[in-house]
């Protein structure tokens, strides 16, 4: 789960009612979807369902970007691309898939994404997320900040955020 202290975040930066689109869904898609309209992409049905979001079921599939990363896939763009393309949306959170899976894919439909939104990437304590935020910071161009928060068990976490 999300730490706290990302909530908190989106609450201080980001008007209630905004739309946000995440990739994983998870227990903080609970506290999210009770705020903003939330729309969650997820590839385990298990997770579907868990809070009043509007969920996308993307398998994951073989992407380009991925394999070069030497990672097994994301999910399959059809079905976001025709949320990104028909709806506005003010954040985007890249929280999924796990990190076994791979997150690099979204840097496949990066030319398609909105540069005024906000993206926030959670885990980028972890070299592959790192340099995930590292490569949208590049192309976003806008500010960008990381935060250390705790895991339960005391160690170090880290998230960053790229505003226009």
């Amino acid at each position: 789960m999300m730490p706290d202290e990302i909530f908190s975040w989106l609450v201080e930066n980001v008007e209630q009612g905004s739309t946000i689109l995440e990739f994983g869904s998870g227990h903080g898609s609970i506290m999210l979807a009770k705020r903003y309209d939330l729309i969650s992409v997820e590839h385990d049905k298990e997770w579907i369902g868990i809070s009043d979001s509007h969920y996308i079921h993307a398998e994951i599939t073989e992407n380009v970007i991925s394999t070069e990363h030497n990672q097994l896939g994301w999910y399959n763009l059809s079905s976001i691309m025709d949320v990104i393309n028909s709806k506005d949306i003010d954040v985007f959170i890249i929280d999924g898939p796990p990190g076994n899976i791979g997150r690099h894919g979204i840097l496949s439909i990066i030319e398609e994404l909105p540069t005024d939104a906000i993206f926030l990437i959670d885990d980028v304590h972890r070299d592959a997320e790192l340099d995930i935020f590292n490569k949208l910071h590049r192309w976003h161009g806008g500010e960008a900040k990381t935060f250390t928060s705790l895991y339960d068990s005391g160690k170090e976490r880290k998230w960053g955020v790229l505003q226009p």
